[in-house]
């Protein structure tokens, strides 16, 4: 066989070896792919819990938390009791007070937890004290609750459990609580749980061990069922943020719309100076008046207190809000000059809010008298108010500009994207 034809033949069979590699790896990628979107499409349906997102459940919640906190309080000496009433001792009363304390909790903790950790009075009562703050109950002392998440799972139609992700004075507070909706009661499971078994918002079903056992009700595990109208809501959004800029005035500019906080204050620090300066103000703040606004899903709140001062909560969904503080107007632009990465015939887009609340009182008094000594009076105080509530968003964007070294719409010979929406609402 001559060299050409042996050239040829090791040509051949490498084109054999190289074709077959390229069937092994298509294959093998296919495989991948298929293993791939089937991990994806499981992961999808075996997750257990999701974030709660209706204002009934989560304050159905939130109330179980209060009352648990009541109880942790009597434990820890932070709930204000005069002994020399009782006729008892400081020691008897802390006996008494901390056997209350207990006796709630274990009857609202659940069966299957207490028995899985072998939960005993002793347990209960530790497990509290790292939120003790006083101890002595010669105060009534505030604990600051935040809470960060709540994300839940049906276990049965009428079985739920609610993965508690929460904050109490800055000390982690974590709880899962099951809701026997069809009884009206729940039960607890309290943080060592949660860390045995490593529960989180992203285990899956097959990870969640806790049985669909009905509960049983007691003196202290039911009647929680609420039923939250926006009165209740606003009341709720404006006494919790209150405590917060009284109390955790981090968490409360947290809180502050980002564009709004820079423009209002710019920085934390003269946020706080704010709140101090206004401190008397705002802990004794009531709700004078509000309403309540939709637009494309997104609700508001605003309430006015009684001193004038304005409180416009935006809602993102149930519980989870941002706080603008007054009457506001951002101003906003994006702009790529001609020859940009981002857009290289150039582009301006221009978005903002405007917010106007407009409150007018006008009242009028009226006396006269009458008689030969002037001995009758009357008197009569006429009066009208109104508010007007003005909104305002836009957005406007358009590219290819002109001339370069002016980058404003009115120098755009496209305008890609025009939106703008004004409400107006007056009450009188």
């Amino acid at each position: 066989m001559d060299k050409s034809k042996r050239i040829i033949l090791v040509l051949i069979v490498l084109l054999l070896i190289i074709g077959l590699l390229v069937i092994v790896l298509v294959n093998h990628q296919g495989k991948i792919n298929k293993q791939t979107n089937s991990d994806i499409e499981q992961t999808a349906t075996i997750t257990g819990f999701t974030e709660i997102k209706d204002h009934k459940t989560y304050y159905t919640i939130r109330e179980i938390i209060n009352n648990y906190i009541v109880y942790m309080k009597q434990i820890n000496g932070d709930e204000y009791v005069d002994a020399s009433r009782l006729n008892m001792t400081k020691e008897e009363l802390k006996e008494v007070m901390q056997n209350d304390g207990t006796t709630a909790i274990k009857e609202i903790l659940d069966e299957q937890y207490i028995d899985d950790l072998n939960i005993t009075d002793d347990q209960i009562q530790k497990m509290q004290n790292k939120y003790m703050k006083n101890g002595t109950y010669s105060q009534e002392v505030i604990y600051n609750l935040n809470v960060d998440d709540v994300f839940t799972y049906n276990l049965t139609e009428n079985i739920t459990i609610a993965l508690v992700d929460a904050r109490i004075n800055d000390e982690e507070f974590d709880l899962l609580i099951k809701l026997d909706k069809e009884n009206g009661t729940y039960s607890l499971f309290l943080e060592d749980y949660i860390t045995k078994y490593k529960y989180d918002k992203n285990m899956s079903k097959k990870d969640i061990n806790i049985e669909n056992k009905r509960i049983q009700k007691n003196s202290y595990n039911s009647n929680i069922n609420m039923n939250p109208t926006d009165s209740y809501i606003v009341s709720q959004y404006f006494s919790e943020y209150r405590m917060k800029m009284l109390n955790d005035t981090v968490e409360a500019y947290k809180l502050l719309d980002t564009e709004y906080s820079q423009k209002k204050y710019s920085s934390y620090e003269n946020f706080e100076n704010y709140v101090n300066s206004n401190r008397e103000k705002i802990e004794y703040a009531s709700i004078n008046k509000y309403q309540v606004t939709e637009h494309d899903g997104t609700k508001e709140y605003v309430c006015i207190d009684n001193n004038g001062k304005y409180y416009i909560f935006i809602e993102e969904t149930a519980a989870k809000y941002k706080v603008v503080l007054d009457v506001y107007t951002t101003d906003n632009a994006t702009i790529a000059e001609v020859g940009s990465a981002y857009n290289n015939k150039g582009e301006v887009e221009n978005y903002g809010v405007q917010r106007n609340i407009f409150n007018n009182l006008f009242t009028a008094n009226f006396t006269a008298k009458w008689g030969a000594q002037q001995e009758w009076d009357f008197g009569a105080m006429l009066g009208s108010e109104f508010n007007h509530d003005y909104a305002r968003t836009w957005d406007y964007d358009g590219t290819n500009l002109l001339f370069y070294g002016q980058p404003t719409m009115t120098n755009t010979t496209v305008k890609a994207y025009t939106s703008e929406y004004k409400s107006q609402e007056r009450t009188v």
